[in-house]
């Protein structure tokens, strides 16, 4: 899931942050969403949304449309639903619970790769996100984005010969690194059941995970492939 809010902090660019991470040319990469993949974004969001007199409808995946008044049905516009989510990051970013499964295969998976979490958090939540996922066993580098997450992909991708993986629950974000960096195993993966129901694999996607055993699976198979050649 991602939030359209702006960044305020030039500290946030996202040039200075993948320029303070360090990435080893010799071990492959696993590239990963936060909300939806991580951790179970959805589940809270709908409280909060219901704590503000709105509900989410189901009607598809997207945000926008589907965010509704309670009272009256009507879809919230644009502005509402930025401001709901600004303040569900700001209260809740940093005790969502984590989706199923997602760190112990993160940890096990991190014997035989690198780990980088890049999140559509708000800026400000960058550090929350962080102790959350130290909090969670995912001691992991967070790179806090805007919009697409593209540049960041090829950025990292970039820096590594071996293989190189990224999963988000976004179809649009695999079709944007499709185009900025077809060399990347892009594995969509939606860990909310009922929002993963609302739409097939991304188009652009090389693997539709159910699960994280699911994606450990995927990945390790990769990499046997890739150390037998």
């Amino acid at each position: 899931m991602t939030s359209p809010l702006p960044a305020k902090d030039p500290g946030h660019a996202l040039r200075v942050q993948l320029d303070g991470l360090e990435i080893e040319a010799r071990r492959p990469l696993l590239i990963t969403d936060a909300d939806e993949v991580l951790f179970a974004f959805m589940a809270g969001f709908e409280r909060h949304l219901e704590d503000n007199g709105a509900c989410f409808n189901w009607a598809s995946f997207r945000l926008n449309g589907n965010i509704v008044a309670r009272d009256t049905g009507e879809p919230l516009d644009a502005g509402e639903v930025r401001s709901l989510l600004g303040s569900f990051f700001a209260r809740h970013t940093g005790t969502m619970p984590v989706v199923d499964r997602a760190p112990e295969v993160l940890r096990e998976l991190s014997d035989r790769l690198q780990v980088v979490v890049l999140s559509n958090v708000p800026h400000p939540q960058r550090e929350a996100r962080a102790a959350a996922l130290e909090a969670n066993g995912m001691p992991f580098p967070i790179v806090s984005n805007e919009g697409s997450k593209a540049e960041a992909v090829r950025d990292l991708a970039g820096r590594t010969r071996h293989p190189v993986f990224f999963i988000d629950d976004s179809p649009s974000h695999h079709e944007e690194v499709a185009r900025a960096a077809d060399r990347v195993i892009r594995i969509h993966f939606i860990g909310h059941p009922r929002l993963a129901a609302l739409l097939g694999p991304a188009e652009a996607c090389h693997f539709r995970a159910r699960d994280w055993p699911d994606i450990r699976r995927f990945v390790e198979a990769h990499l046997d492939r890739h150390a037998s050649r």
